[in-house]
């Protein structure tokens, strides 16, 4: 910093040009300034290039989202029997005590007969992690 500052002061202590015109220096500055800026061009697409492909790619984008996320939903709440259980009569629900010590846990288990016969998302994730 103390480079900078020394810098600074001998720019300060240096004569200052004196401009005749400082209008006519001001124009022609700006006249400069003026003629690159009509040389600058930018691309843009022709109308018809705009017009046809951004909704068509929009379209085309907006179905394939929709269809994934139906594709997830149908997964998610899809549960499919097994043929082999469709054609069978349901059979009557087994209650084993001795694995079940209390009436609160026989009548969770008989509840989750169904639950223990489909496989879940959570259900494999924690499988995969005990795994490891």
């Amino acid at each position: 910093m103390n480079k900078t500052d020394d810098i600074l002061e001998r720019l300060k202590n240096m004569p200052q040009p004196i401009i005749d015109n400082p209008d006519d220096l001001t124009e022609r500055i700006m006249g400069s300034l003026g003629s690159q800026d009509s040389k600058v061009t930018t691309p843009t697409l022709t109308g018809k290039a705009r017009s046809g492909a951004l909704p068509l790619i929009r379209t085309i984008l907006s179905l394939a989202a929709l269809w994934i996320i139906g594709f997830f939903i149908y997964l998610q709440f899809d549960s499919v029997a097994p043929v082999s259980q469709q054609t069978q009569p349901p059979q009557p629900s087994i209650i084993n005590l001795q694995s079940s010590p209390t009436l609160r846990e026989v009548y969770k288990n008989h509840l989750c007969q169904d639950c223990k016969k489909s496989i879940s998302y959570t259900q494999l994730r924690s499988m995969l992690y005990e795994n490891k």
